[in-house]
């Protein structure tokens, strides 16, 4: 998947940050936006989380995928997947690394922000994006696709959650053929 599916509509508000930068790698095909530091800075600064000068190191780059890597895990987890313990290590170790803190915005509003600059700071909006997910309950519904060829963020839409794959058309299609092929397999084998 290079780009979103027809079939889903992006994640809302500020969830959206965080399946975009899940969605950065496309495991099918191997296209991957955060090749390497140039290219994270490139999609930081496009996504306006950081300065397109900013200084990003290989360190840098090896967090920011890490991070990645985890968050696919808990949209896999949201799926009905185990959830990865390792996972939310590494969400907390950059929400520590950003500083997060909370600031009001309002009245009755409020958010995180990060007192770190640099790439830790624009991480840690993405994290802070999480947070506010989890608080307008968006978070759960920010999905990976079940397909493990795939594992696309999605944002299942649906009123009973029950969303498993990022495109019926595709992922879903494809996965339905792959399990009547194994059941027709094991009843001839059975037969």
């Amino acid at each position: 998947m290079s780009s979103e599916p027809a079939d889903r509509a992006p994640a809302p508000g500020p969830i959206r940050i965080v399946q975009r930068f899940v969605n950065t790698v496309d495991l099918e095909d191997g296209a991957d936006e955060l090749a390497d530091a140039a290219g994270l800075r490139r999609w930081l600064a496009g996504a306006r989380l950081l300065g397109a000068d900013a200084r990003v190191t290989a360190a840098d780059h090896a967090r920011a995928i890490g991070l990645r890597g985890a968050l696919r895990d808990l949209a896999l987890a949201n799926a009905g997947h185990p959830g990865d313990s390792d996972a939310i290590a590494t969400v907390n170790a950059a929400a520590r690394r950003a500083e997060l803190h909370p600031m009001l915005t309002g009245p009755a509003a409020g958010t995180l922000e990060p007192a770190a600059g640099g790439v830790d700071g624009a991480l840690g909006r993405i994290v802070a994006a999480v947070h506010a997910g989890v608080v307008d309950g968006t978070w759960a519904r920010l999905k990976a696709c079940e397909r493990d060829s795939c594992r696309w963020a999605f944002y299942d839409a649906s009123r009973n959650r029950s969303g498993q794959w990022c495109s019926m058309a595709v992922c879903g299609s494809r996965e339905k053929s792959r399990r009547a092929y194994r059941r027709r397999r094991a009843r001839q084998a059975r037969a």
